[in-house]
């Protein structure tokens, strides 16, 4: 036991499980005679499937190729990233952010025990007026990324304009025709129209699959549906013809990341996990991914009192990067302090893109107050409770 904390502490703030979950980047593994102990990132560990192709085939540090291959495709990330941390180090409020996390919907076809959708009282889908109004904001400012994910699953977003039936796809152009230089979506996979990623101008695809057999996928990511059987092999079959679809294109992007998260059911299969997503073709990497708590809306039924303490005494009194660094907008086209926020709380009547702007939201008396008590060491509900506030600069 007192390894594994060790191990936890060792591994960065952001793992609240250092009991139950899988010690990864602890040790070297045999990927599929490849060794590789993963790389290194903000919120888990990552295993390239180009370095593990060129590793097998022509020796050489896979986990380093793969770093490289990363980082030639993203070569904005690491100096945007350092300039984020410095500016939070001196807790510099920028003018306007340089990331957003918005919520293309808050309604999803899956019941995640450890998302906060469990618990959120927000519904809907985002109008594409307050999705273009945000963006025009943003075309007149300095940005990097943006995230289209918040609780819901973003394919699911629809929308009519004009006799036009809008999808996900009219979010990341208008995304990137603002000036947006990362485009990513999550999404579980279990979709119809994965397709309308192919050809578009997004940047990053996360498919969060959360186990190798059925047993622990549908007590990981339950379905909305009643008696939905066959779940698992649904996802497997539309995420592989996705793959196999974007493999035989040829196409650099997006970027095809297959997520598993690192939990107490999750624990044995990891490395089975990777060896079989790494050597899928249409696949980049393969990103085993911290837990987050979500203490505030979760309490602990997903991680225990006695991990969530260890992270709690390791945050102490430190203030949230979030509100330094991250602009929020839910479905409903209210502004949040934070995309954790599951029951949109740190938030005051009137803070919405139909009323204002987001630069008056972000440099307003209500953000300004936030962020005082934060650096006094005075939390307010949920942040008092909250064990993600290291996750966005690590």
């Amino acid at each position: 036991m007192l390894y594994l904390i060790g191990l936890g502490l060792r591994l960065g703030m952001e793992l609240v499980n250092p009991f139950s979950s899988y010690p990864i980047g602890s040790r070297i593994e045999d990927i599929e005679g490849v060794a590789m102990r993963g790389v290194r990132e903000k919120q888990g560990w990552s295993f390239s499937r180009h370095g593990w192709i060129e590793a097998k085939h022509n020796g050489g540090d896979a986990d380093a190729i793969g770093r490289a291959v990363r980082s030639a495709l993203r070569p904005l990330s690491a100096p945007t990233l350092t300039q984020a941390r410095e500016e939070y180090a001196r807790r510099e409020v920028i003018p306007f952010p340089r990331y957003f996390i918005i919520e293309p919907t808050a309604l999803c076809n899956r019941r995640c025990p450890f998302c906060t959708i469990l618990v959120t009282n927000r519904k809907g889908m985002m109008r594409w007026e307050h999705f273009a109004r945000l963006m025009m904001e943003c075309s007149q400012r300095e940005v990097y990324g943006i995230s289209l994910y918040m609780l819901g699953e973003p394919l699911l977003w629809r929308d009519t304009v004009g006799g036009q039936r809008l999808t996900i796809r009219a979010m990341i152009d208008g995304a990137k025709a603002a000036g947006f230089r990362a485009v990513n979506l999550s999404t579980n996979g279990d979709v119809p129209n994965l397709a309308d990623i192919l050809n578009s101008h997004l940047d990053d695809l996360i498919i969060s699959i959360d186990g190798t057999t059925a047993e622990v996928y549908d007590a990981n990511r339950p379905s909305t549906k009643l008696n939905d059987i066959g779940a698992f092999e649904r996802t497997l079959s539309r995420v592989r013809e996705f793959l196999e679809r974007r493999a035989m294109r040829g196409d650099v992007k997006p970027f095809v990341r297959l997520q598993c998260i690192n939990k107490e059911n999750t624990a044995a299969q990891i490395v089975d996990f990777i060896r079989c997503w790494i050597s899928t073709p249409g696949v980049d990497d393969v990103f085993i991914k911290n837990l987050d708590s979500m203490k505030p809306w979760l309490g602990n039924a997903i991680v225990s009192e006695e991990e969530d303490a260890i992270k709690a005494a390791r945050l102490g009194a430190m203030p949230c990067q979030h509100i330094y660094a991250v602009g929020s907008m839910v479905a409903d086209g209210r502004f949040n302090a934070c995309c954790h926020d599951a029951l949109t709380e740190l938030t005051t009547d009137g803070c919405n893109i139909e009323a204002m702007t987001f630069s008056e939201w972000w440099n307003g008396d209500y953000m300004n107050a936030l962020r005082s008590e934060h650096n006094s060491g005075q939390f307010r509900r949920p942040c008092a409770e909250c064990r993600e506030k290291d996750t966005w600069l690590g």
